[in-house]
């Protein structure tokens, strides 16, 4: 009895400290989601908290370094939030592969050489220029496609559909000067958006049924200049998660007990660090012919 009372009790302090730290989330029926719905909002990861997505003013990205720091392998992921949600599953890869991955991250500033805003556009010609510095052997590039992204043209911001064009060549220039800097290229595709709910709020309000909190995947290649570009070059890695994370072409809430979706657009750092292992098999390892 005597063992039985602390095991219990060891089992009650697990969850009150698990509690405590928002990571798990009870609910009557007993299901537990990961991270907590008070927090999957804010699920991005370690390359986020210590600020390496820049925003506002500035123009320069930080050290933003990663993996095994002191590896003369050097691999850089370049982009946007799109590029950071596969940051948790990188640092998973560069810890195995003992690479040091540097993260060079805007929000909403595509990895395209296209117009978007003054700053947005000295950015990436600085991280570019840092790239050329630090002569990686790989660059992990993605961006995001969906129907929010936009390009300027004599100051005009120009429509989805005008704005296409302008990115395809963009970033295809994009991954032209990185292969002509002596890297290898892995383009990450861009995943689908849910359109009209947030799928972490859908499974708050459905835990007994999340599967109706799934949704189809709408990618048209109307909107996909983030293949077109890479197609045209030869020697440039294309990497798509869709069939990982959208089976079928249909778009889950929920793994398992983790909250796949962290907003309408970006999967959250718990389920990114899941698919580390899925990543590892695809990645090409430049220093392993």
């Amino acid at each position: 009895m005597r063992r039985s009372a602390k095991k219990l009790l060891g089992v009650a302090g697990s969850i009150v400290i698990l509690a405590g730290i928002g990571y798990v989330v009870s609910n009557a029926d007993g299901a537990r989601y990961v991270p907590a719905f008070s927090v999957v909002k804010k699920d991005k990861g370690p390359v986020f908290r210590e600020g390496c997505l820049v925003y506002g003013a500035k123009v320069v990205s930080g050290p933003c370094v990663y993996g095994r720091k002191d590896s003369d392998k050097t691999v850089v992921v370049f982009g946007d939030s799109h590029a950071l949600q596969w940051t948790p599953a990188l640092i998973e890869v560069a810890r195995k592969r003992d690479w040091k991955l540097v993260a060079l991250l805007r929000g909403n500033c595509t990895a395209a050489l296209v117009t978007i805003d003054r700053i947005c556009d000295t950015w990436r010609r600085n991280s570019l220029k840092r790239i050329r510095r630090e002569k990686p052997g790989l660059v992990f590039v993605a961006s995001n496609t969906q129907p929010n992204v936009f390009a300027k043209r004599n100051g005009k911001r120009l429509s989805r559909a005008a704005s296409e064009p302008i990115l395809r060549q963009g970033l295809y220039r994009t991954l032209l000067a990185l292969r002509k800097s002596g890297a290898e290229v892995t383009l990450m595709r861009d995943l689908p958006m849910a359109n009209d709910f947030l799928p972490s709020e859908c499974v708050k309000e459905n835990r007994k049924r999340p599967s109706r909190c799934s949704f189809r995947a709408r990618r048209p290649l109307s909107e996909a200049y983030d293949l077109a570009a890479a197609k045209r070059l030869k020697r440039v890695q294309v990497v798509d998660p869709l069939p990982q994370v959208c089976p079928g072409h249909t778009c889950r809430a929920v793994r398992g007990r983790i909250l796949t979706f962290r907003d309408r657009g970006h999967i959250s750092a718990t389920y990114s660090r899941t698919l580390a292992g899925w990543l590892g098999h695809r990645l090409q390892d430049p220093w392993r012919r």
